[in-house]
């Protein structure tokens, strides 16, 4: 009888042991917060590996040529909803990041990197690459369009980016995990990094995906969490633990790239064919008080720099609100399916500024528009600052806003000097409440000073919009001028406010 009761005793301590190694070894996102926390009141130490020569001089369709064997997809095997593949490191993409992917018990291997699992065209340095160089990054794969096809849906690469899509939508404008001293004067911009990604091992019929990421620059690591639900709009919720090692100027929070060149409110179209070429046409804000915004983007010869004060903001975005083929012409980019990127602050968001910065830029090929969020206060020095908003990667939402909107700004330049004439359409929202004979009043204003004259509302019976028509001027200065306008019923706003900087 004792025997038994000593055996017994001691398979209760056995099962104890084991089970606590297993919890032991069970990673979870506040490890990557441990990690992040330690790292912050450590020296930096500069996480960019030495890639071969052959991979530092790669152009960009010799580094294109390198793809990824399908056969070696993460997941594949399993058929999981879910499916990942990997970047190979070279051309601009000089940083290798440590991936992890869960296999068990909430416990992660890290993936393990081999020229096996690349073809490299027409490349011929394959056998000199040696097994240390590791990843760029990642992408991922989910049925969103057919259940039958697995669709590129979101990727990370290249410093703190990514990017994704909804559904029958292509890629776009991306975000970053954060921003650092973005347009601050005689201060070089710094870019943090994500250097170590964990995967959660998805559901076998998961429609969501986890990950967890590691930041790290000179001035700031933290923890990332993503929560990313593929779908007619791919949402990403995000949680960030942010420990700063120093202050910065300004710190963005939600960042958000995207490019301008031109569109109808440019008076020049560079000698391009096509009439528009854009990934966004505007920055949408829905304010504290809940006032709307539309600031649509614009072109310039320099740098543009916009702040609107706010505090704890229900969201901000950049949009492509122009969906007619017809106004891009593009065969090849498709503009006209790039989609919209919606911030819905959580947490962490609260008195401050979203801060739209415009460069000048002579082509298509570089991002050049960012917005974010920045604080009033600096965060405080290794306190752990929490940051949550969900990203919404979207087309058409009617919620966005719900009253009515500006589609289209056109601007005339006139022979008098400082000088414009300005063409607005707006449409839906409560305006289509409007009985026939009700006009609504255009309330138009300059927070700088220009002289606003001859506002004109008009029904568009084409379009089924309304037109406002306004001649604005100022004295001879370059200085730029802010517009607004909104339209009003009852004293009512029917519609969000048209913010415009105008660049004389």
């Amino acid at each position: 009888m004792k025997i038994h009761v000593f055996f017994g005793v001691l398979t209760v301590v056995l099962l104890v042991i084991v089970i606590g190694s297993r919890r032991r070894e069970a990673f979870t996102f506040d490890d990557v917060v441990g990690m992040a926390r330690g790292m912050a009141v450590s020296d930096y130490m500069s996480a960019v590996p030495v890639l071969p020569k052959e991979l530092r001089e790669l152009n960009y369709d010799q580094h294109r040529d390198i793809r990824w064997r399908d056969e070696y997809t993460l997941w594949r095997r399993e058929g999981l909803p879910f499916q990942a593949r990997f970047f190979h490191p070279g051309y601009i993409f000089d940083r290798s990041v440590d991936i992890y992917y869960e296999v068990a018990d909430k416990s992660f291997e890290r993936l393990r990197y081999s020229p096996e699992f690349f073809n490299y065209g027409k490349n011929a340095f394959r056998q000199r690459i040696p097994d240390t160089v590791g990843y760029a990054g990642f992408r991922i794969h989910y049925p969103i369009n057919k259940p039958e096809v697995l669709d590129e849906v979101f990727v990370f690469l290249g410093a703190s980016y990514f990017r994704a899509v909804p559904k029958d939508l292509i890629y776009g404008p991306s975000a970053r995990g954060l921003a650092w001293d973005t347009a601050v004067e005689k201060k070089k911009e710094e870019f943090p990094v994500f250097t170590k990604f964990w995967l959660r091992r998805p559901e076998r019929f998961g429609k969501h995906m986890i990950i967890y990421a590691l930041l790290e620059s000179r001035s700031v690591t933290g923890a990332y969490h993503f929560t990313i639900e593929p779908g007619a709009e791919t949402r990403m919720h995000v949680k960030a633990v942010l420990f700063f090692r120093k202050e910065g100027e300004h710190v963005g929070y939600a960042p958000l790239t995207s490019m301008y060149w031109y569109a109808e409110n440019t008076s020049n179209t560079f000698g391009d064919f096509r009439p528009e070429v854009h990934d966004s046409d505007g920055l949408l804000m829905q304010r504290g008080n809940d006032e709307w915004v539309w600031h649509p983007l614009a072109w310039s010869r320099q740098l543009q720099l916009n702040s609107f004060e706010d505090d704890h903001p229900k969201g901000f975005g950049l949009l492509q609100r122009d969906r007619d083929f017809n106004h891009y012409q593009d065969l090849e980019a498709l503009y006209h399916k790039r989609p919209s990127i919606w911030v819905q602050p959580v947490g962490g968001f609260d008195k401050g500024a979203v801060r739209l910065v415009q460069l000048p830029t002579k082509d298509e090929f570089q991002d050049n528009v960012v917005a974010f969020w920045t604080p009033y206060e600096a965060p405080p020095l290794l306190s752990p600052v929490e940051v949550e908003y969900v990203l919404r990667w979207l087309g058409d939402a009617s919620d966005l806003p719900p009253v009515g909107r500006c589609i289209s700004t056109r601007v005339d330049d006139q022979d008098k000097p400082y000088y414009r004439h300005f063409f607005l359409e707006f449409l839906g929202g409560p305006l289509a409440q409007l009985k026939p004979g009700e006009t609504p009043y255009a309330d138009v204003s300059s927070s700088t000073g220009a002289a606003i004259t001859e506002i004109k509302v008009e029904w568009n019976d084409f379009n089924k919009t309304w037109r406002v028509s306004f001649y604005a001027s100022t004295p001879e200065s370059k200085k730029p001028n802010e517009l607004a306008c909104k339209l009003l019923w009852n004293g009512e706003a029917m519609t969000e406010t048209w913010s415009y900087t105008w660049m004389p």
